[in-house]
């Protein structure tokens, strides 16, 4: 009041003035005019002051406002942070613990308070109270950490999630070091599915399928890459992490590595190998998949790496009638004097002579099967191979369908089979129970001196492709018979996993194997958030005792 009564007075002009003359009439017209502007101004300076000062203030309060409260949850066995475990306030506030196993919270009203969090995680449990709650009561304090242990269910254990964003988020907030050039986005990339990667010389070239931007809900559907270095050539320890550098285009997004013009479809890519070609020059090669998603094919064929171009290039195309072609995860093998590539989905049944001019051969190729030589799959009237005493005949045939375990299941409910007839009879070692088995990879392992396949099943009890198995065998292509679990993931999605034989450590003692976390195909709504469609790796010892069933002869 009285500031406005101090420009009220001055706004005041004398009515006699010697140089104001016939300009006196006029202030009287704009006198009312004036006296408002000037009582407007006199108003609204004090609020704006006001708020100047406020906003300064609150500036300053942001600079230097406390960390958040830092609360880690730790493997009880090994100490390391474990990601993926969900922190749950008694009103659904719900926390995912980043890649070094940390949630930052600082809850508007909650800050002081002592404050109860719920502890789950996939594979991990957390010891109940008297009430069987599993979780503890914290008192929230700004700037203070605590440590929560869990126990590894799992055989397996989850290191950290490879792509995405966000993989050091809390870390972050808590103003921690992370050990990644990038902790929290690489290349725009928010979601990414199914991991194929070769070593070409001292780098790894890895690829993925569709990949989610940041930028607009549609991403690249023409498969993406990225190369890291070789542990031992001066990458990351892999119980650290990959250095992956993405190929990119001008934006900086993940770059894809084919060219597509047709419209509505996506390229995805099966079966990637190496093998060198007519000069000797070490070469990426895959099948290839122009499709309308999950559904109609367009065109198929291989497809070999140009790392000039930094791109796949269309060498043929395959009939679309073709039986046999690369698929799954690869690997070489000898077998009677002949190098071969094995196409493994997840069991080891195509094969094709690791020749330059053999690959791009549809009718090289061969499958591990019980089907007369030529015929397709059918259900209804399948052409089975039998002996004259009436046994399936299994022997690799060429230009004949495959019959995997869900087509094997499918002849046995068709009654063309009868109940352990087939050739892949795979059971859980721990409960007896038939698996079927859906996607892996199989690499030999000289820890063991054997084989071995890490592989999802389908259709299981806690999830529907969520179940990692392991398997051993000391032949090609091998029973299969007994399968050990060692990752579960409840009513959530693990698909296409891959053993990186690349990454083995300690004498293959150490194997390391990523696979697509998702919320397809499972019996959740709720995606986790950053996790959902990434990638995430773990690792198994071998040496635990716990796989002794599946691996003592």
């Amino acid at each position: 009041m009285l500031v406005n009564q101090y420009f009220l007075k001055k706004s005041i002009l004398p009515l006699k003035h010697p140089h104001w003359g016939c300009q006196l009439g006029s202030y009287f017209v704009f006198k009312p005019l004036i006296r408002g502007i000037l009582a407007g101004v006199a108003f609204f300076l004090p609020l704006f002051c006001f708020a100047w000062v406020a906003a300064d203030d609150l500036s300053n309060a942001n600079t230097e406002s406390p960390r958040p409260f830092g609360i880690q949850v730790i493997d009880a066995e090994t100490g390391r942070g474990v990601p993926l475990i969900e922190l749950r306030t008694t009103n659904g506030i719900c926390l995912v613990t980043d890649n070094a196993g940390w949630i930052a919270f600082d809850e508007p009203g909650l800050v002081g308070q002592r404050v109860f969090f719920s502890v789950e995680g996939h594979g991990y449990e957390f010891p109940p109270d008297g009430f069987g709650m599993h979780g503890r009561a914290l008192v929230v304090q700004a700037g203070q950490t605590s440590q929560l242990k869990v126990k590894r269910i799992n055989i397996a254990e989850r290191l950290y999630r490879i792509t995405g964003q966000g993989q050091f988020h809390h870390s972050q907030r808590l103003e921690m070091p992370s050990p990644w050039r990038y902790a929290n986005l690489n290349a725009q990339v928010m979601g990414q599915d199914s991991t194929q990667a070769v070593v070409l010389g001292d780098r790894v070239l890895w690829t993925w399928g569709d990949t989610n931007r940041v930028s607009y809900p549609l991403g690249n559907f023409g498969s993406s890459g990225a190369w890291s270095r070789l542990p031992e050539k001066g990458g990351l320890s892999p119980s650290v992490g990959i250095d992956q550098q993405y190929i990119r285009d001008d934006a900086g997004f993940s770059r894809p590595l084919f060219h597509n013009d047709l419209k509505g479809t996506v390229v995805w890519m099966h079966g990637l190998f190496t093998l060198k070609d007519k000069h000797g020059q070490l070469k990426a090669v895959t099948h290839y998949s122009v499709r309308e998603g999950l559904g109609k094919e367009s065109a198929s064929g291989l497809a070999v790496f140009d790392e000039t171009q930094e791109r796949f290039l269309q060498v043929n195309q395959f009939p679309l009638t073709t039986k046999l072609f690369p698929r799954g995860q690869a690997f070489q093998h000898q077998e009677g004097g002949q190098e071969y590539i094995y196409f493994a989905t997840p069991y080891p049944l195509i094969r094709v002579p690791a020749n330059w001019d053999a690959i791009f051969d549809p009718k090289q190729y061969e499958a591990w099967t019980c089907l007369k030589e030529g015929s397709d799959f059918e259900v209804s009237q399948p052409a089975l191979e039998r002996t004259t005493a009436g046994k399936l005949d299994y022997a690799w045939r060429k230009d004949t369908a495959v019959v995997d375990a869900e087509r094997q299941q499918q002849l046995e409910q068709a009654g063309h089979l009868e109940p352990g007839e087939g050739w892949l009879q795979t059971r859980d070692v721990d409960h007896g129970r038939r698996v079927v088995l859906h996607r892996g990879s199989v690499r030999w392992n000289t820890y063991l001196n054997r084989w071995v396949m890490i592989a999802t099943e389908i259709g299981g009890e806690s999830s529907n492709l969520g179940e990692v198995y392991f398997l051993t065998s000391q032949t090609i292509p091998g029973r299969w018979e007994q399968a050990k679990n060692i990752v579960t993931h409840n009513k959530y999605t693990f698909y296409n996993p891959v053993h990186h034989v690349f990454l083995d450590e300690a004498g293959g003692k150490l194997i390391y194997f990523d696979g697509t976390y998702t919320k397809q195909f499972s019996r959740t709504q709720s995606p986790t958030p950053r996790y959902d469609y990434n990638t995430i790796m773990y690792r198994l010892d071998l040496s635990d005792q716990r796989l002794n069933s599946v691996i003592l002869p």
